[in-house]
C-alpha cells in the first residue's frame, strides 16, 4: 500500500513539473554541447526546425531620449567619395538618395563652397572631417583658427556634422581633450546646428579611453570599420569586433561608422577578390540593421583609405560591387534624409546575448532577461554554457522576429 501511494505521488509530481505544450527541447540534457550557427536574417530557404539559429536580441529601454539628429529609427546612408566621383552620379549608380556626404579638410582650409552647395542642392547633410592645421600660421593661434572655422561654418546656418581631430593627429591625450572641448564650445556658440563627433582611435576604445573628451562634449561617436584582406581572406570578422565597441557606447551616444570599407584588392599577392567583397558588403549592411543606435554609415569609396596599406575599398570601379551595395541598401531600415527634430521616441537596446530560433519558437538568453529586469521562468534549458527560456513563457513580453532589424524584438506589453 505504501509503495502504491509513493508511486502515485511521484507521478503527480512529475505531471505538475511538465511544461505545457511539448517541444523537441523538453528533456534535452543540461549542459548540452551544440554548435549553434549565427545568421543575419532568416535564410531564404527557411529555418531548419532541427537546427537552432542564433540571432541578435533587441529590447526596449526606459531612456528614450535621442541624440542630436539621431533618427527615430534606421540608419542614415552616407558616402565618402573621392574628388573625381560626382555625388549625383553616385546616387544614380546606387539608385538611392544619401542623407550625408563626407569632406576631409584642415582647420586652416577654406570652406569648400562648391562642394557645400552641391550638398544643399541634393538635400544632403555635410560631414566635415576636420584635421589639425597643415602649417603654423604666424598671424593666428590655433584657438583663433578654431574659432574662425566655427564662425565660417556657422554662417551657413545648416545642420552639419563635424568629426573633429580624428585619430592620426599625434597630440597627447591631455592636450587633445583641451583642444576638442574648446572646439566644441566654439561650435556651440557660433554653429549651434552642428553635431559634434568624436572618432574613436579603434574598436577597443571605451569612454575611459584617455582621448575621450567627455560625454558633455560629444554628440555622436564615430568609428572606422575596415574589412581588410590578406592572402587567406578577410583578416577579422569586422562585425564580431564591432559588437563590444557598440555595447560600450550604445547607452550614451548614437554611433556612426566613419567610414566603412571592404577590401576588394590587396597588395599581398596583388590579387582582386570582387565576389568575396560583394558578399561581405551585403553581410555587413544586413548586420548593421541589428545595431539600433548605429545612426549613420558612410561608405568610403576610395583607394588606400588606410595609409599603412594599399587595399582598394572603392565600389564604383566594379559593376558587381555597385550591384552588391545597391542591393544591400534596399532595406527600408536605411534612411536618405536627415531628421532635424529630437523628439523622444521608443528606443531599442541591443542585448549582449543572442536569442535562438528553433522549431518555430524563440528562445531568449536568461542574461537578456536580467538586462530587462524580468524574472526568469522556472523552465529553462542549457546549450553549451548559456541558459535559455521559451519566449512564450515570458509574462508581459511580446517576442517576434523582425525582418527589418534581422533580430528578435522583445517588447513589454
Amino acid at each position: 500500500m505504501k509503495k502504491l501511494a509513493f508511486t502515485i505521488l511521484t507521478l503527480l509530481f512529475l505531471a505538475g513539473c511538465t511544461p505545457s505544450g511539448t517541444s523537441p527541447i523538453t528533456g534535452t540534457p543540461r549542459s548540452r554541447t551544440m554548435d549553434v550557427p549565427t545568421i543575419v536574417g532568416v535564410p531564404t530557404g527557411g529555418i531548419d526546425d532541427n537546427t537552432p539559429i542564433r540571432v541578435p536580441t533587441l529590447h526596449t529601454v526606459a531612456s528614450n531620449t535621442r541624440g542630436v539628429f539621431e533618427p527615430k529609427q534606421g540608419i542614415y546612408l552616407a558616402a565618402w567619395l573621392t574628388s573625381c566621383t560626382n555625388k549625383r552620379d553616385f546616387e544614380q549608380l546606387t539608385n538611392r538618395g544619401h542623407a550625408a556626404f563626407v569632406y576631409e579638410m584642415h582647420v586652416d582650409d577654406d570652406i569648400p563652397i562648391t562642394w557645400l552647395l552641391q550638398c544643399i542642392a541634393m538635400l544632403s547633410t555635410p560631414i566635415f572631417i576636420v584635421n589639425p592645421p597643415q602649417d603654423e600660421d604666424p598671424d593666428m593661434t590655433l584657438w583663433e583658427q578654431i574659432t574662425c572655422l566655427a564662425q565660417r561654418i556657422g554662417a551657413f546656418n545648416l545642420p552639419m556634422f563635424v568629426a573633429f581631430y580624428p585619430p592620426g593627429h599625434g597630440i597627447i591625450p591631455a592636450e587633445y581633450s583641451i583642444i576638442f572641448r574648446y572646439a566644441r564650445a566654439m561650435f556651440l556658440h557660433y554653429a549651434p546646428q552642428v553635431a559634434f563627433v568624436w572618432v574613436a582611435p579603434g574598436l577597443d576604445s571605451t569612454h575611459r579611453n584617455p582621448f575621450f573628451p567627455g560625454h558633455d562634449a560629444v554628440d555622436w561617436v564615430g568609428v572606422p570599420l575596415f574589412a581588410q584582406r590578406d592572402r587567406d581572406g578577410f583578416t577579422i570578422d569586422i562585425m564580431e569586433r564591432f559588437a563590444p565597441f557598440y555595447h560600450t557606447f550604445q547607452a550614451f551616444h548614437p554611433i556612426m561608422v566613419l567610414p566603412l570599407g571592404v577590401s576588394n584588392f590587396t597588395r599581398e599577392g596583388h590579387s582582386h577578390h570582387i565576389d568575396e567583397a560583394a558578399e561581405e558588403i551585403a553581410r555587413i549592411y544586413n548586420a548593421l540593421a541589428s545595431f539600433p543606435r548605429v545612426g549613420l554609415v558612410a561608405y568610403g569609396d576610395a583607394f588606400g583609405l588606410i595609409p599603412t596599406r594599399r587595399d582598394d575599398f572603392s565600389i564604383t570601379i566594379e559593376p558587381a560591387l555597385i550591384a552588391a551595395y545597391k542591393q544591400a541598401i534596399t532595406n527600408q531600415h536605411f534612411v536618405s534624409t536627415l531628421e532635424r527634430d529630437s523628439q523622444q521616441s521608443t528606443r531599442f537596446a541591443r542585448s549582449r546575448f543572442d536569442a535562438l530560433l528553433w522549431d518555430g519558437s524563440i528562445y531568449v538568453d536568461t542574461a537578456t532577461l536580467a538586462e530587462m529586469a524580468i524574472t526568469v521562468p522556472r523552465v529553462t534549458l542549457e546549450i553549451g554554457d548559456r541558459t535559455f527560456t521559451d519566449a512564450s513563457r515570458l509574462a508581459g513580453v511580446n517576442a517576434s522576429f523582425c525582418e527589418e532589424h534581422h533580430a528578435v524584438i522583445l517588447n513589454n506589453r
